[in-house]
């Protein structure tokens, strides 16, 4: 009986990192190819159902899983940074859950973009993402001819 909890347990365990969302975690005062021209490397790649919250976050959250990506731009100490990582909490409360860490004292300007529509949706902005936008404004405005 016990070996067949295990293999539950197991099997149950394996189900939920499977869902769990992909991001890209990096910050660029590291890793140059992490800034504004993000180039993808491989090592950037992680799988949020292994990545544990920020400690500062862990005793406000009821579910201490990852829920979407995130890119947050700020300025510490005059330098400009860019942090890309997994995001906890609800991915509709950013103004709640995209606080940054208290200790940071020196922390200025502060912008935290969250997306949970896609693995690895915290990179750069692709050329199709920016054609779509293009093609609803336009398909908007020709709408907007024809009525």
């Amino acid at each position: 009986m016990r070996r067949y909890l295990l293999l539950f347990g197991a099997l149950i365990s394996l189900l939920a990192s499977a869902y769990a969302i992909q991001c890209y975690a990096c910050e660029s005062v590291y890793e140059d190819s992490c800034g504004e021209d993000f180039a993808v490397e491989n090592h950037f790649k992680y799988d949020c159902a292994f990545i544990a919250p920020p400690r500062f976050l862990e005793n406000d959250l009821l579910n201490v899983n990852a829920t979407a990506c995130l890119k947050r731009v700020f300025q510490e100490n005059g330098v400009r940074k860019i942090v890309r990582g997994c995001y906890f909490g609800e991915v509709n409360a950013t103004d709640v859950w995209c606080k940054m860490d208290p200790t940071l004292t020196a922390v200025q300007n502060a912008s935290c973009h969250v997306c949970d529509d896609e693995d690895y949706c915290n990179g750069a902005e692709s050329a199709v993402d920016k054609w779509r936008i293009l093609a609803s404004l336009l398909m908007f405005l020709l709408a907007h001819q024809l009525l």
